[in-house]
């Protein structure tokens, strides 16, 4: 687990008066729901987490949760704050959408009990499980590399893996260009001569692909599939997405 930055990783199963808090924790920790919610509060709010959601607890502040229903299931990861993830530094708790939840457990039970056997295959097979794990966690958290001092094609790769991080955000140009550490300018400079489309171009770009992504993969209904791509109205991510793709979402599903 260390060698994917990994600390610590498990399934926990709570019911009322279980209370964790921290006041400044050693690591990041991901909590990802799978059944019943959890209450999730720090020194200012406190906010519910259901199964299709992520809490993101960045290290060093201060937090707590507990059981809202009669029982609480949940998987949790720690990353340790070294450099690999030490962008999570700048972040708040934030609760966040995700459809990487069943993906990442079933990866992380078959982990969980492929560790326990003694077996060189069960040592390799735990090892290709971490690395699933790993996978799953930089798509979701994106790489967080920094954006000084590095070549335009580093500068626009780091921007897509922000970005297909949290293709819900209300992205803009000026967002953008922040995250690439350029002027709005340069910006469009720069999108334009590797990928030939402007910035915001690119955005719906990647939020379509990652939408016939999700489409392909997932049952959820393309109402949900529109939100996690950042479509609060379903009319315009039909719109956006016929656009893009020549047929409608449920054509697209249908087809595929």
């Amino acid at each position: 687990m260390r060698a994917h930055s990994i600390a610590e990783a498990g399934i926990t199963e709570c019911h009322p008066g279980y209370l964790l808090e921290r006041s400044s924790p050693r690591f990041h920790l991901l909590v990802y729901p799978t059944k019943g919610a959890g209450e999730i509060y720090d020194t200012t709010s406190s906010r519910r987490i259901d199964p299709g959601q992520l809490l993101i607890a960045p290290a060093l502040k201060p937090f707590g949760y507990r059981p809202l229903t009669r029982t609480w299931h949940f998987m949790w990861f720690h990353l340790p704050d070294e450099e690999a993830w030490s962008f999570l530094r700048k972040e708040t708790l934030v609760i966040r959408k995700t459809l990487l939840t069943n993906a990442l457990c079933r990866a992380t039970e078959g982990f969980l009990e492929e560790s326990r056997g003694q077996a060189e295959s069960h040592r390799e097979a735990s090892g290709l499980l971490i690395s699933l794990v790993d996978i799953y966690i930089k798509r979701e958290l994106g790489s967080g590399q920094p954006t000084a001092n590095v070549t335009t094609g580093n500068r626009l790769d780091h921007l897509c893996a922000l970005v297909n991080a949290d293709l819900a955000r209300d992205w803009n140009v000026e967002a953008l260009a922040e995250a690439a550490g350029v002027s709005c300018p340069h910006l469009h400079h720069i999108v334009r001569e590797r990928f030939g489309v402007s910035p915001m171009k690119l955005v719906t770009r990647l939020r379509m692909e990652r939408a016939q992504e999700w489409l392909i993969i997932y049952d959820a209904p393309q109402r949900v599939i529109g939100e996690m791509v950042g479509y609060q109205n379903e009319f315009a991510f039909l719109v956006a997405f016929k656009r893009f793709s020549g047929v409608t979402p449920r054509q697209f599903r249908k087809w595929r």
